[in-house]
């Protein structure tokens, strides 16, 4: 069975013909997927509504599509995920954003910390990545990449969390999420670790301090395994 290509985007959805006015969508789809009129995609318009629509033409900056069907996209989470992430190296956390957004977060909040080194952070290539990786996984929506922001900034914005996660090694072992919880989030560290007063700081404010276990991870590593255990551990 052939694979149908999944695109989301702020595109417009409804029976009938539509005009998706994309020059970038219509450069992938015809020449870089190589799509051919009559063949079937999968559109999205971003929050979790899709259409199975057939190519019609290609013109010159869009493509012209039949939608046949809509509804909503059935891969989305119940739990609404927010990762709050210390800026790592640049590779690392396109990793960690790429595959948080595989696993079902919502959101990404890219964090400055006593310990953050590299600040350099290119968040309109983590949207793009954010983006292809959502459209993979076959989610209905593409996680928001907030600007960089502090630490203190992050907390308060948490607080509207039903729960939060800091991961620290020296956390209580993970359980499972917490019962009812429609929003959490999620806090991981940089390459050199919370700072204590971090660590205090966000018990005070009634975080659950959890590890990920005795052995020590690597911080992409700890948000991927993070980002899976409160997403899909209840």
């Amino acid at each position: 069975m052939k694979k149908i290509h999944r695109f989301i985007g702020k595109y417009p959805l409804g029976q009938g013909i539509i005009r998706l006015d994309d020059a970038d969508l219509a450069h992938q789809m015809r020449s870089v997927l190589k799509l051919a009129p009559g063949e079937t995609v999968i559109i999205g318009d971003g929050t979790g509504l899709e259409g199975y629509c057939a190519i019609l033409e290609y013109q010159h900056d869009a493509v012209l599509v039949r939608c046949e069907s809509v509804g909503r996209n059935p891969n989305e989470l119940q739990i609404a995920v927010t990762l709050y992430c210390a800026v790592l190296k640049a590779d690392h956390f396109e990793l960690a954003a790429a595959k948080a957004t595989e696993i079902g977060v919502r959101r990404l909040v890219p964090v400055v910390s006593t310990n953050t080194v590299k600040l350099n952070l290119r968040t309109d290539r983590i949207e793009r990545i954010v983006r292809e990786a959502a459209e993979l996984a076959g989610r209905g929506i593409i996680p928001v990449v907030s600007p960089v922001t502090d630490l203190a900034h992050a907390w308060t914005e948490a607080a509207r969390n039903d729960v939060n996660y800091f991961f620290d090694p020296a956390g209580k072992t993970f359980r499972s999420p917490a019962k009812g919880a429609r929003t959490a989030g999620i806090f991981i560290g940089p390459e050199g670790g919370w700072d204590e007063r971090e660590r205090d700081q966000a018990q005070q404010l009634g975080m659950r301090l959890t590890t990920l276990g005795g052995l020590i991870l690597r911080a992409e590593t700890a948000v991927i395994v993070a980002s899976f255990l409160v997403a899909h551990g209840s």
